[in-house]
């Protein structure tokens, strides 16, 4: 099988040579699908200080408190429902769209039922990119993919999203997550990061990575050429052993992951010795 290998590259020299590449001008504006999320807020926040302005799609019911206090606009609707969203877009233009929602397994919510919503629209307004958080699995058949059958079902579902935005035409950017790892045990949402996270076109990979790396890699990619029409996989070779945990709990458990399996051991803390920041 012919591969296609893009040097691992730390977060931290990513930002250095993006600089050279970035297309965005303070003028664009971002449509960020699932905004007041977790990691949407978090890519708001950082696109907001590089000049964006920033819309969130959210439902009404959406709690925004992460996004308070910040210059940003929004844009209400249901992203399952096609004519929602229609509603919700009429007469507006963004220059680059970015998908972080979160759709959980056995519910009704659907990744490819999202995307056949949203990237007619992407189409209509001629976005300069799209940016998707895909599966970690994405083509690879089941005996390949290191999940549980519910969360094998859940990135089939966005593996065909991913060729609805590609078939598209739209001016896409892919990043595929396997495992979304804490950073701190004992505050999932702690703002620390290892700044050894990197993107790899390796697509037979499965990579593990902290939820505050990946939104830093997402924001790097907004407005990169490097990115365009390109697929990733993410992964942190500092954190190997919280990621052969999380295969070894997967394995063993399929999708719990609360509680500790006497064949995988406890979840290994995330050492000061792996993180940049503190929180």
């Amino acid at each position: 099988m012919l591969r296609c290998f893009l040097s691992p590259i730390p977060y931290l020299s990513v930002v250095l040579f993006l600089g050279a590449t970035m297309l965005a001008s303070a003028e664009e504006n971002a449509l960020i699908i699932g905004g007041a999320g977790h990691s949407g807020s978090a890519i708001a926040k950082l696109l907001v200080d590089r000049g964006y302005q920033v819309t969130a799609f959210v439902r009404s019911s959406t709690d925004r408190s992460r996004l308070e206090g910040l210059p940003v606009d929004y844009v209400v609707g249901d992203a399952m429902s096609a004519d929602e969203v229609a509603a919700a877009l009429k007469g507006r233009h963004f220059d680059r769209m970015v998908e972080a929602v979160q759709v959980f397994p056995g519910t009704e919510a659907s990744y490819s039922r999202m995307y056949r919503n949203f990237v007619p629209h992407a189409q209509r307004m001629k976005v300069k990119q799209f940016v998707s958080i895909g599966g970690g699995c994405g083509d690879n058949p089941r005996e390949d993919c290191p999940l549980s059958p519910p969360l094998y079902v859940l990135s089939q579902d966005m593996s065909r999203s991913e060729h609805i935005l590609r078939d598209s035409g739209v001016p896409y950017t892919i990043i595929r997550v396997g495992a979304l790892i804490p950073s701190n045990p004992f505050h999932p949402d702690a703002d620390k990061v290892s700044g050894t996270s990197y993107l790899s076109t390796d697509l037979t990979k499965f990579g593990g990575v902290l939820r505050v790396d990946l939104n830093e890699q997402v924001a790097a990619c907004i407005g990169s050429e490097r990115c365009l029409n390109k697929t990733f996989i993410i992964d942190d070779p500092t954190i190997k052993p919280q990621l052969d945990h999380w295969l070894c709990k997967r394995a063993n458990e399929g999708p719990v992951v609360s509680g500790d399996n006497p064949l995988c051991g406890e979840m290994p803390r995330v050492t000061e010795a792996q993180l940049r920041n503190k929180p």
